[in-house]
């Protein structure tokens, strides 16, 4: 199964006696280029900072920045480390199994955990935009929470009172059809019957109201 990496198998593995089998992963990524140079002059700046805090041991020694091939590469590195944080923020996944859906499980504790009756059917909506871009920005509502790091896709649905929105370069399609296998297979034909207008793709061109 595309996208089952050892995260997955490990939370398939503890969430299987309780939600079944695993039936789909949908993915979302977003890689925060923009970041990159913000990062490294900061990490330019701390390396500038450190030759200054740092002492002279030695009246003899050369002064500050007397080894600009260390503090390039350090500041770079520096640069590079924090660029690499954004990262715990880039890759998202989305798990269907037979009774539900669970997103953000790489800790447990932020775990958050759907089963297929505290969503309400007739809200699962595949949503797009014209111009590619993420149609979590147009979405407005009293509560919502976004699951996915961005896509020109998405896939809203509501549940205890609160829109979640899983947003996606990847088509929405499989993932709804998943769903509703999944319904399926757990008897639930009103909730299938409910989830049948989630797909074409609504094409949103302006701000969009959930409520």
């Amino acid at each position: 199964m595309r996208g089952r990496n050892w995260l997955v198998r490990r939370v398939e593995r503890r969430l299987e006696p309780e939600l079944g089998q695993l039936r789909y992963v949908a993915s979302s990524r977003r890689i925060f280029w923009k970041a990159l140079i913000p990062c490294l002059v900061v990490g330019f700046v701390f390396g500038t900072i450190a030759e200054f805090v740092s002492p002279i041991r030695s009246a003899r020694e050369a002064g500050h920045f007397n080894d600009p091939v260390l503090f390039v590469t350090a500041s770079v590195l520096t640069g590079l480390l924090l660029w690499g944080m954004t990262f715990l923020g880039s890759f998202r996944k989305l798990l269907v199994f037979d009774r539900g859906m669970v997103a953000k499980y790489s800790q447990k504790q932020t775990q958050v955990l759907f089963p297929w009756s505290d969503i309400a059917p007739g809200s699962l909506k595949a949503l797009t935009t014209a111009d590619g871009s993420d149609p979590d920005r147009r979405l407005v509502a009293r509560q919502k929470v976004s699951l996915g790091a961005g896509g020109r896709n998405a896939l809203v649905f509501q549940a205890r009172e609160t829109f979640w929105v899983f947003a996606s370069d990847e088509d929405p399609r499989p993932l709804v059809m998943a769903v509703q296998e999944s319904l399926r297979q757990a008897g639930m034909a009103d909730a299938v019957r409910a989830t049948s207008g989630a797909l074409p793709a609504v094409v949103l061109t302006r701000r969009t109201a959930l409520d």
